[in-house]
């Protein structure tokens, strides 16, 4: 008994440790990847009149509106009356680049803009008129 009174302390020291020791933690996993960019909803652009276009927009047309990454959108606003000529197009971010045919002139009274979507993502085309008029359009770039 008196060699069991003995041991005891050990006993209780090595139940300790063996309670207090930390095991190794296993690596933390990684992060997943941020989920890619969720575009909005988006209709086919109405049929183009220009040769290499993917579609045409007019002062008609409000909402939003698919265009391929690398195609072309044609803008025609046309003014109500004189002296009511829409301003120059403006495109938000950096999503759509100016472009040109070089050969086009428009005829009075219409304000035209042309868009090439650079990159996926969205940007609002917008312009107003001097009778309070205002137009616009979110483009939604996929590739």
């Amino acid at each position: 008994m008196n060699r069991a009174l003995r041991l005891l302390p050990l006993a209780a020291v090595a139940l300790l440790t063996a309670c207090s020791s930390s095991a190794p933690t296993p690596a933390a996993a990684p992060a997943p990847d941020p989920s890619p960019t969720v575009l909005p909803a988006c209709a086919k652009l109405p049929e183009p009149v220009l040769p290499h276009s993917a579609g045409e927009l007019t002062q008609q047309q409000s909402g939003a509106y698919c265009l391929p990454r690398g195609q072309r959108v044609d803008i025609f606003l046309t003014a109500a009356g004189s002296g009511d000529t829409w301003q120059p197009v403006q495109a938000t971010g950096s999503i759509l680049a100016p472009a040109s045919t070089g050969v086009m002139t428009a005829p009075l009274g219409v304000t035209p803009a042309m868009f090439v979507g650079t990159t996926d993502g969205t940007s609002v085309l917008s312009s107003a008129a001097p009778s309070g008029k205002t137009w616009k359009v979110t483009i939604v770039v996929k590739g």
